[in-house]
């Protein structure tokens, strides 16, 4: 959360900030922002400051900082009132301002188990945040919060279907591949439907008659594709190559309609185009010896492709999209990650959306153990010294993560590079700190002073690199986000131990 300097003019409101006037009383209003900032990012509350005719904002003050409070209290834990809150006494502070105070309440974003968060004992009064407003969801927007709260939303039974809406082909392809695992060799032996009941495909409809049927997870994974559209209408899968700007669209496609695909004959057919069109170039390891670039790459993508499958909601009306560009590979699929986007990278938590079809992928050895995908997506990057992946995640747009196979200095997309740009560029990556004094890139590419002070100067005017220091500590460095630097900290200490040893960083 941001850190507000009450004795300067103040910021505006936005996503994050809402000022409410609250002289004499918790102002009522005020409930619809928490309920907005605990369904969408957190935010801070501050009350005692008043909008203006010209819309700047002034400090005003609370009267009676005690009374606002219990008023507050009386109402936060009652349910009647909001059906959950993340507010705890550590989150609320009263600001001395001149002869004034006032009280910021810091919200932190609810946990997806209790979403959405409502008022008064009404699940259409529930609001996000957009901008510096609070909308009330829409009758969509709730059914995604909902959504996002349960963590098996694959298995239940679909009503009136049958082994008869399932590829039988696809179930038979998927059977000799577990069964070369010598813990599942025993399912040789089984028939069919002792077969598909093992995997959780056939399920009792536990919640209702007990009936026996087909799990979403079944229908989703091994259906044949019109089956699958009666019950998801806008079920669709799709690879795109577009690796070859020169074309006008692209030159190979992979689509579950066209092709009449479930998830599991989608995923056989984007890991062998993986395999047949990976380039493995010729490398050297820093001892000498010959690096695997293919193999890590290929399972950068393979986990890509599962965490992409294995966690959409498939509820929702969007597609599920995999492309390949010039630079990098794109995976998108509708559903905000049940855990931060931070710890996709660094941490092994993992939060099952759809708990037979993440099984149905790891027990046939198609991904890692779960929550260990993210981590060799971003180890991928660093043995092959390609730009870090990149991850966004939220309720409206769904979950986008970026996997590039270009280094850092030539994956600037929609920006030119020219050939001294992109080698004062690798020159700074490959200093041990990411970061170099204007001496020394002279130095590392044979570049005049003149042309050097050129060319740092377009890199920054593109915001490409940063300065810091003044005078002759001034180094040149590459920005690097938050979950990126935990990355390294965590997948290569003992870089970091070095790197914070030359660069001399300090907190």
């Amino acid at each position: 959360m941001k850190i507000i300097d009450y004795n300067n003019s103040l910021p505006q409101e936005d996503e994050h900030l809402e000022y409410k006037k609250s002289k004499n009383a918790f102002p009522k209003d005020a409930w619809e922002t928490i309920s907005a900032f605990e369904n969408t990012d957190g935010g801070i509350l501050v009350l005692g400051v008043e909008e203006l005719s010209d819309h700047k904002f002034k400090i005003t003050g609370v009267k009676d900082t005690q009374k606002v409070l219990d008023d507050f209290w009386s109402s936060n834990t009652n349910k009647n009132k909001i059906n959950h809150s993340t507010i705890e006494n550590s989150d609320i502070k009263i600001i001395p301002i001149a002869n004034q105070k006032i009280i910021e309440i810091t919200i932190k974003q609810a946990d997806d188990t209790y979403k959405p968060i409502y008022l008064n004992d009404n699940f259409a009064q529930a609001f996000i945040r957009q901008g510096s407003t609070d909308r009330k969801c829409t009758e969509d927007y709730l059914k995604r919060l909902s959504r996002l709260s349960e963590s098996s939303l694959d298995t239940k039974v679909v009503k009136n279907y049958s082994i008869d809406d399932l590829d039988l082909d696809s179930i038979e392809l998927y059977k000799k591949v577990l069964t070369r695992i010598e813990t599942y060799k025993k399912y040789n032996n089984y028939k069919l439907e002792d077969f598909l009941r093992r995997i959780g495909v056939l399920i009792k409809d536990r919640d209702n008659d007990g009936k026996e049927g087909i799990s979403y997870a079944g229908l989703l994974f091994f259906g044949k594709n019109n089956a699958i559209i009666q019950k998801f209408p806008y079920f669709s899968l799709e690879y795109y190559d577009k690796s070859h700007p020169e074309q006008e669209r692209w030159t190979s496609r992979i689509s579950s309609v066209e092709s009449d695909l479930n998830i599991f004959t989608f995923f056989i057919k984007v890991i062998e185009h993986f395999k047949a069109t990976i380039p493995n170039p010729f490398g050297l390891d820093k001892n000498g010896q010959r690096k695997d670039t293919f193999g890590s790459m290929f399972t950068a993508l393979r986990e890509a492709t599962v965490n992409m499958l294995m966690h959409a909601d498939y509820f929702e009306g969007s597609r599920i999209i995999l492309t390949e560009y010039p630079k990098f590979y794109k995976f998108e699929n509708p559903g905000k990650m049940k855990i931060p986007k931070e710890d996709f990278f660094t941490t092994h938590n993992s939060k099952s959306r759809n708990a037979i079809i993440s099984k149905l992928f790891t027990q046939a050895h198609y991904g890692e153990r779960e929550g260990v995908g993210g981590e060799k997506i971003f180890n991928s990057s660093v043995e092959n010294n390609f730009r870090h992946p990149e991850i966004e995640t939220s309720i409206e747009k769904g979950t986008q993560l970026k996997i590039w196979k270009v280094d850092y200095a030539s994956s600037f997309s929609g920006k030119e590079i020219s050939n001294r740009e992109q080698k004062v560029l690798k020159a700074i990556v490959s200093s041990p700190s990411n970061s170099l004094s204007h001496k020394e890139i002279e130095r590392q590419t044979g570049f005049s002073r003149y042309i050097t002070d050129s060319t740092l100067s377009s890199l920054l005017s593109k915001k490409i690199i940063e300065v810091h220091g003044k005078s002759r500590s001034t180094k040149y460095t590459l920005p690097s986000t938050a979950e990126q630097l935990v990355a390294q900290m965590q997948s290569l200490p003992g870089i970091f131990r070095q790197l914070i040893r030359n660069s001399n960083i300090s907190n």
